[in-house]
């Protein structure tokens, strides 16, 4: 009688486990621009993953290669996803049956004082099985949780990896561009022990004074130090980028030696509203906000009773040749919260606040994402236009340097008048350097801002 109505017990939970508490998940609700400010360039769906093939270097795409091959940070975010799957499988282990089994064997021998002495053989095996009814889904929606966090670690992966391709890219960039200045600062060195050089001869003459010849030695002093931070920067960069590829610094080669001959791809954004699909960060941030939402239907169903089914058996005999003894039981537990002083009720609201915090916190990521593409649209024009007007001020900075070091030498004007040309060539020429580099900087920006080129497959 009693298996008859545990087995109505059963079913009759059996027909609650569709029972969920985990609130409908709904996209917060965001205003989505319907096109970007800048309207120069018509919206595309296409951005390609290997976007930093766009600039035309074999070297840059090599080094990306080990980089995405073989940087440590990478490899540890891939642990940190496998992590993320085994809590999922942890999670997933609790609406199954858990089953184990059991086996002793005995020997004993009596001797007693007034008899013969007698041996006997004691063996058994068992077999318990234990399953948790999930009446209200708490065990559906710790998974759920579970793995939200396991697509969370996923895109927080893929996040990882937009950076890195963005540092490898602008560090490349940077470290040619310390080159470039590096020469230019080699150049005005010369020409100012050059013109140390002259004015020395003309002290000695009598033709110029000590004043002269101090200021051009400032010049030159200033020039040296100028140049050493730019040999120390390209050192840093240089170790910078072999970490970066996951190598030891000093472990690379860079051969390129110019930012010039690099091309600087014309970039059409997508859509506003398919950039929520295209940056890992936001929908990261969206996993946790399920993930959160999951963790309330946990929160819930912990007020309501749990059923726990189980059943064992113990077969035994006295010896390998003894007729053997069966020993089967079947149980049921039902549990259920009476008093908790405030704990379930302190756990739910717990987990609304977060949920409801997350979903701030989503909003302010995408308004933010929609902020940075708009501010690298804006970047990106204002470099190009910084870096033609840069071109022609170091242009006419040169011309104009070399038209007064000649009208120096024909004592045409004053020494001022040459050191103040001089120094404007010096700043115009590194100036142009950096507009370059930082027109670069502001194209890999916006690739990164659009999310890299990549899309989610859930």
């Amino acid at each position: 009688m009693k298996y008859k109505t545990l087995i109505a017990l059963s079913l009759t939970a059996l027909s609650f486990t569709g029972c969920s508490f985990v609130p409908n998940y709904q996209k917060p609700n965001i205003e989505t621009p319907e096109q970007w400010s800048d309207k120069e360039h018509e919206a595309s769906s296409i951005i390609l993953y290997d976007w930093w093939k766009s600039f035309g270097s074999k070297e840059l795409d090599a080094l990306m290669e080990e980089a995405l091959k073989n940087n440590t940070g990478l490899l540890a975010g891939l642990q940190r996803i496998e992590q993320a799957r085994a809590a999922l499988k942890i999670a997933g282990a609790t609406l199954l049956p858990s089953i184990d089994g059991s086996a002793n064997a005995s020997r004993s021998r009596t001797n007693p004082n007034s008899g013969a002495s007698s041996t006997g053989t004691s063996l058994s095996t068992g077999l318990s099985v234990a399953y948790e009814i999930d009446l209200f889904g708490a065990n559906r929606a710790t998974q759920e949780a579970a793995k939200e966090g396991w697509f969370g670690s996923i895109y927080d992966q893929k996040a990882l990896e937009l950076t890195l391709i963005g540092d490898v890219a602008s560090t490349y960039f940077t470290l040619i561009n310390l080159r470039e200045r590096l020469k230019i600062a080699d150049n005005n060195l010369k020409n100012t022990q050059e013109i140390l050089r002259i004015i020395q001869a003309r002290v000695d003459s009598g033709s110029e004074s000590d004043l002269e010849l101090a200021q051009q030695k400032t010049a030159v002093a200033s020039n040296e130090s100028s140049r050493a931070t730019i040999a120390e920067q390209l050192k840093n960069t240089e170790n910078a980028l072999a970490v970066l590829s996951g190598k030891p610094p000093q472990s690379i080669t860079i051969e390129r030696k110019t930012l010039n001959n690099l091309t600087i791809p014309d970039i059409a954004p997508m859509q506003p509203s398919l950039l929520l699909e295209r940056r890992p960060d936001l929908l990261s941030a969206e996993a946790d906000l399920r993930a959160a939402e999951a963790d309330i239907g946990v929160a819930r169903a912990a007020f309501f009773p749990s059923l726990s089914l189980g059943a064992n058996g113990t077969i035994s005999s006295n010896g390998f040749s003894d007729p053997s003894a069966t020993v089967l039981s079947l149980t049921s537990t039902l549990a259920a919260p009476i008093f908790q002083g405030g704990r379930l009720k302190g756990g739910l609201e717990q987990a609304t606040a977060k949920q409801l915090e997350l979903v701030q916190t989503y909003r302010g990521n995408v308004l933010t994402a929609f902020q940075e593409v708009e501010d690298a649209l804006a970047a990106v024009k204002a470099a190009q236009v910084r870096e033609t007007a840069l071109k022609t001020a170091a242009e006419q900075a040169r011309r104009a340097y070399n038209l007064s070091k000649n009208r120096y030498d024909a004592g045409a004007i004053d020494f001022q008048t040459l050191l103040d040309t001089q120094t404007s060539q010096l700043n115009a020429e590194d100036s142009y350097a950096q507009a370059r580099l930082s027109r670069l900087n502001t194209s890999i920006v916006l690739y990164l801002t659009l999310g890299g080129g990549w899309k989610s497959e859930e």
